[in-house]
């Protein structure tokens, strides 16, 4: 939102310089994107009048102009053709200057031109170019032009946030500058009484349209608008059309509410009525573009047919135009929703659409009507006022928020804001406040849409009170965090399947309606109600079927072979096999909504697929594929790292037939404890000869999947939460032992051995080099090993470097090893 200072002044007494204005006001949460000075450098730019002109006596295109600024006679050459004599114009002398030129008298086709004639766009106050300013026929001549013009007025651009649509108005943002300031608003004293119009009023979509204001009048003149009204449109980036077009712009860029001129004796009837479109209706709109509409737009009516657009556009049918002279003004309040419904369905946004669906103020409907009728008569347009006919209610009754002041210093981290200071910036926003002991009652403005909850009011008084005046502390945290024994144990199952030779996959959790693999009986999918393409119509119930089309991809690339794993989540129906698997655990487990309705079941799995050619010691080596057995080993190593300490779990494995899998090379996986009970964890098979066939897949092709959730659920209840360790802030000492041994002591033996000697100080342990020669014997082995030691407390020294070496030599010596120095 473009606000002139000049204008916004009009409103409220600010005495701050604009650089010290925008600073408070960003600070206060009213972001300022630019400050702009249109006309800024225009000086000694005068009025005159045209005496005579007669064509340039060498150029088609140039006429020579005579003009007076009273006693005297100036000539220059101009290349507009929209002036005649008589006419008041802008002369730039030479030596005056206008923005981005300074004024020289210069020689055009022989003739010398002392200045120029300025256009609208010369001087920043219009985009008119094509013929220079003409002002009113009274104004006096030799003023200084920026007398009658605010050229130089500073302009402020506001970013308009999404829920602030009382922002997108000069008397919405005096309301905010003068809250935050502590200032008083001149709010312009309108008055909506008018006898009834001619024109009746009828709302046949009450929830779409909450009022609806009618307001005629007859005897307008349709022309050009003065210029300080073409300069104010200009400053906010609205472009001047003719006074009644301009007038509905002002009002909506002065007071918020968009407003539309019909012109009267071109609707039907005459009557208005406000419903939605019906099938087939088309209406042609003021950007002469013909619009098929629907059953969802919202449409003002005469008695015949559409005329507009509600909140949007207005028809060209019923459009102001140069022989009028009887005008219905409209203003409504549109629901937002609805509005902005049809403006993106119609990729059509305007002014008032983008203020419609931030909110207006629901009250303001009449007063801006009788602010455009008040304003004919400023600008010269003439007119008679009609009336007014109006439907619905402006009479808008905000309920009461009530707010805790402890819980607003508690949330704001401000004990010191005391409960009337909280009342007193939120009176200042214009809400009416009681006080109750150390509660609130607050009822919001008509204008304030956003303030409809607590938290709403705890960031107005945030705002209002200065968020430079809440100190800046950090909450004081205990020490925890890290990884969760879930998490670590995940990272875990990771490194296993690397380890085995296997690589990661991360794919999209979807499946079409191919068969799925891999779903125990009773496994239901979980369909999606608008689902991205029909080859992800659900939610991947089994990881396999993401894998097999992966190790097709990779056959397709010409691998000789593929191990594949992911570890993701999985999504099955509530109510199906594998809540039953996760209730053997934990009763209590299940996925529910906020409301308490069920989820789909979410568990985490571990799938795997493999096919082809097993990487082994050497590339050489062709001979060694992937198969079932190394699918089961794999799960097997999983479940050994995710055992608590206290069990001994294994996995059962069961012969089982399913539909895809060669029978006979297809097993259920079940654990060997009594908290799971007979229920089946995983699945491992190799697939049907003719399945792999189906799917372009060289045999032997096997895959497995194991739910893990059951297993981390145990892990984490059994071994409890993890705490974090403080940072070690003193850099860490590096030290290299060599130690030798006989072969028969084993490198662990060394290692432990090493790590008991180093103590606490001992941070990482490294080998790195081995030795063995005449000077050792034969036999016998010198192992080289770094540590690195820190302490949490101090920086290490020499001194204590020498006490870790003696008691690694004397821990290594307990196990038949030698330090070496």
């Amino acid at each position: 939102m473009k606000v002139p200072l000049s204008w916004l002044e009009e409103f409220v007494d600010v005495d701050l310089d604009v650089n010290e204005l925008v600073d408070v006001l960003g600070r206060n949460g009213l972001e300022v994107e630019e400050v702009r000075r249109p006309g800024d450098g225009t000086r000694d730019v005068r009025t005159a009048r045209v005496l005579a002109w007669q064509p340039h006596p060498d150029a088609d295109k140039l006429r020579v102009v005579q003009v007076t600024h009273g006693d005297d006679e100036v000539e220059l050459v101009c290349g507009a053709r929209n002036f005649d004599v008589g006419d008041v114009v802008v002369h730039a002398a030479p030596g005056s200057s206008i923005p981005g030129m300074t004024m020289q008298a210069k020689r055009l086709r022989g003739v010398v031109s002392n200045g120029m004639l300025a256009s609208a766009k010369e001087l920043e106050v219009g985009e008119d170019a094509d013929g220079i300013m003409i002002l009113d026929p009274s104004t006096p001549l030799d003023t200084d032009i920026t007398t009658l013009l605010p050229l130089g007025d500073p302009v402020i651009e506001f970013a308009v946030m999404a829920d602030r649509g009382d922002h997108h108005s000069i008397l919405g943002i005096a309301r905010e500058v003068a809250a935050i300031l502590d200032l008083a608003v001149r709010a312009p004293d309108i008055d909506t009484t008018a006898a009834a119009g001619p024109v009746p009023v009828s709302i046949a979509a009450p929830h779409a349209c909450t009022h609806f204001v009618g307001r005629a009048v007859e005897g307008v003149t349709i022309a050009a608008s003065p210029w300080w009204l073409r300069q104010r449109l200009a400053a906010c980036g609205v472009r001047s059309i003719s006074t009644i077009v301009d007038i509905t712009n002002y009002v909506m860029l002065e007071l918020g509410q968009p407003m539309h001129a019909f012109d009267l004796d071109r609707l039907r009837g005459p009557a208005i009525n406000v419903r939605f479109a019906e099938a087939g209706e088309r209406l042609t709109t003021l950007d002469d573009v013909e619009r098929a509409l629907s059953t969802s737009d919202l449409l003002v009516c005469d008695a015949q047919r559409p005329v507009a657009l509600a909140g949007v556009m207005g028809g060209r049918d019923t459009e102001v135009s140069a022989t009028t002279s009887r005008i219905l003004f409209e203003a409504a309040v549109w629901d937002p929703a609805t509005v902005r419904a049809t403006s993106r369905r119609l990729n059509l946004v305007s002014e008032a659409s983008l203020r419609f669906e931030r909110r207006v103020d629901p009250a303001g409907a009449e007063r801006a009507a009788a602010r455009a009728v008040s304003l004919l008569a400023e600008v010269g347009a003439g007119g008679t006022d009609l009336g007014v006919a109006t439907d619905g209610s402006g009479d808008v009754q905000r309920a009461s928020v009530d707010v805790d002041a402890a819980w607003v210093r508690a949330f704001i981290g401000l004990d010191s804001l005391a409960t009337e200071r909280q009342a007193e910036v939120l009176r200042r926003s214009g809400s009416d406040v009681e006080v109750e002991g150390d509660r609130l009652r607050v009822t919001p403005p008509t204008w304030r849409g956003d303030l409809t909850r607590e938290a709403d009011l705890a960031e107005e008084i945030i705002s209002l009170h200065g968020y430079d005046n809440i100190p800046a502390t950090l909450p004081t945290l205990e020490l925890a965090g890290g990884l969760t024994t879930s998490q670590l144990a995940q990272r875990a199952v990771r490194n296993v399947a690397v380890g085995f030779g296997l690589l990661e996959a991360v794919q999209r959790p979807f499946v079409g309606d191919d068969v799925v693999l891999g779903v125990a009986p009773g496994g239901r999918t979980v369909d999606l109600s608008n689902p991205l393409a029909k080859d992800a119509a659900s939610l991947r119930p089994t990881l396999l079927e993401d894998l097999l089309g992966a190790l097709r991809h990779n056959v397709g690339q010409g691998r000789a072979g593929t191990g594949l794993f992911e570890v993701a989540r999985i999504f099955r129906a509530p109510g199906g096999a594998l809540d039953d698997v996760l209730a053997a655990v934990d009763p209590a487990w299940q996925w529910t909504a906020p409301d308490g309705s069920p989820l789909p079941t979410q568990p985490r799995t571990l799938g795997v697929a493999v096919q082809g050619r097993r990487l082994g010691p050497s590339w050489l080596d062709d001979a060694d594929t992937w198969s079932v057995w190394d699918v089961l080993a794999v799960f097997d190593a999983v479940v050994d790292v995710l055992t608590p300490a206290g069990r001994s779990w294994r996995l059962v494995r069961r012969a089982v037939e399913r539909d895809g899998w060669h029978p006979g090379r297809s097993v259920t996986l079940h654990l060997d404890d009594p908290t799971f009970g007979d229920v089946e964890l995983g699945f491992v098979g190799q697939l049907h000869p003719t399945e792999a066939d189906r799917r372009d897949l060289p045999e032997p092709v096997a895959a497995g999947e194991l739910l893990l959730d059951p297993l981390l659920a145990v892990l984490e209840r059994e071994d409890g939460p993890r705490m974090g360790v403080e940072l070690v802030r003193h850099p860490a000492m590096t030290l290299d032992v060599a130690l030798v041994a006989d072969d028969a002591v084993s490198y662990a033996a060394i290692a432990s051995a090493v790590r008991a000697g180093a103590g606490e100080l001992l941070d990482g342990l490294w080998w790195f080099d081995e030795y063995r020669g005449e000077q050792i014997g034969a036999g016998r082995r010198s192992l080289a090993l770094r540590l690195r030691l820190q302490a949490a407390d101090r920086q290490l020294t020499d001194a204590d470097a020498e006490v870790v070496i003696a008691a690694v030599a004397t821990s290594a010596a307990a196990v038949g090893a030698t330090l070496r120095r």
